[in-house]
């Protein structure tokens, strides 16, 4: 993003007073309030649909950084530089922090609120094409093993393995078969009938739920970033919040717990999603991450951060299995 974007706020009946940069993109200072200026690439339609939601969710009762139409009565607008953006309003609050149980807890609590209002959206989605079907986590998985095998196939034929690639070579058929395993149970679970159910009935799943997307005002959550938003099983969600919590926190139990306790007081988690749940956990997600990374980036330098990736996800292996007993 470049000055040149800048001449989008002009499409705007605003009082700019002071503009800024915060990460990677310009906010706004105004008599009204907040305001941070994006890139797009979605089309003017996608973002009315999200306007939709985005009123729906006001209605209810949540904070979102909603978008704002332009003098033309548009919400995308377009640069001197031919470039499309987008006008949305921002907060008065701080990131949450993934280390702080209370701002972890009051996310899960909103995110079971946000699941609880999203059940069936037919009615959010009148007149407009309305969001698209999300990932099939069993495809993915899949898609995931076959690049595994990939990668274990390439790895075998390099001739002058460095300590990274020796390292994987080690353990790589381990995680392949835990994988594998991983697929072969969500298979047998629920999770087709779930995903056939939320595509059917206009189920919302986030997409993008974590800390990142979440900010703190005292008590009140402010979701940030939904731009993922699609209709998937909500417990994808649910995973990907606690997935990442868990991570950074040396898959604490007794945390996951307090966490799981603050979604379940809005709303309750059925046997089969928390067998689904398990089950995800038991996939090695974080392990395909690094070697995803590694095999599409430039093998002509070593890269110490794989190395310290790699030890790093092997120190917390006991932990995660820990973890997943414990559930």
């Amino acid at each position: 993003m470049n000055e040149k974007s800048l001449t989008v706020l002009e499409q705007y009946d605003l009082e700019v007073k002071e503009i800024y940069r915060v990460k990677g993109n310009y906010g706004c200072e105004t008599k009204d309030g907040k305001y941070i200026l994006q890139e797009y690439n979605n089309s003017n339609e996608k973002m009315a649909v999200m306007k939709k939601l985005y009123d729906y969710l006001e209605g209810k009762g949540f904070c979102t950084d909603y978008v704002i139409i332009n003098k033309d009565g548009e919400y995308v607008s377009v640069s001197e530089d031919g470039y499309t953006y987008i006008l949305k309003r921002w907060l008065f609050a701080e990131e949450s922090s993934i280390n702080n149980l209370r701002h972890m807890c009051l996310g899960a609590q909103n995110l079971g609120n946000f699941h609880q209002c999203c059940q069936n959206v037919a009615e959010i989605c009148q007149g407009t094409r309305g969001f698209h079907p999300g990932e099939n986590i069993v495809n993915s998985y899949q898609r995931h093993n076959h690049e595994i095998v990939r990668i274990k196939n390439y790895i075998k034929k390099r001739k002058n393995k460095n300590y990274f690639e020796m390292s994987l070579h080690n353990i790589i058929d381990r995680y392949y078969e835990q994988a594998q395993n991983a697929v072969d149970v969500l298979k047998k679970s629920d999770y087709e009938v779930l995903y056939e159910s939320a595509v059917k009935n206009k189920t919302l799943n986030h997409g993008s739920y974590n800390y990142h997307n979440i900010m703190m005002n005292n008590n009140q959550v402010f979701m940030v970033n939904m731009m993922k938003i699609n209709y998937a099983p909500q417990i994808q969600d649910l995973y990907d919040y606690l997935r990442k919590i868990m991570e950074k926190n040396n898959w604490d139990i007794h945390f996951a717990d307090d966490v799981l306790e603050s979604y379940g007081k809005v709303r309750s988690i059925s046997a089969g999603e928390y067998e689904i749940l398990k089950t995800m956990f038991r996939y090695p997600e974080k392990f395909w991450k690094i070697i995803n990374y590694y095999y599409n980036s430039n093998k002509a330098w070593y890269s110490e951060k794989n190395e310290e990736k790699l030890k790093q996800f092997k120190k917390q292996e006991n932990l995660r299995w820990n973890f997943i007993k414990n559930m």
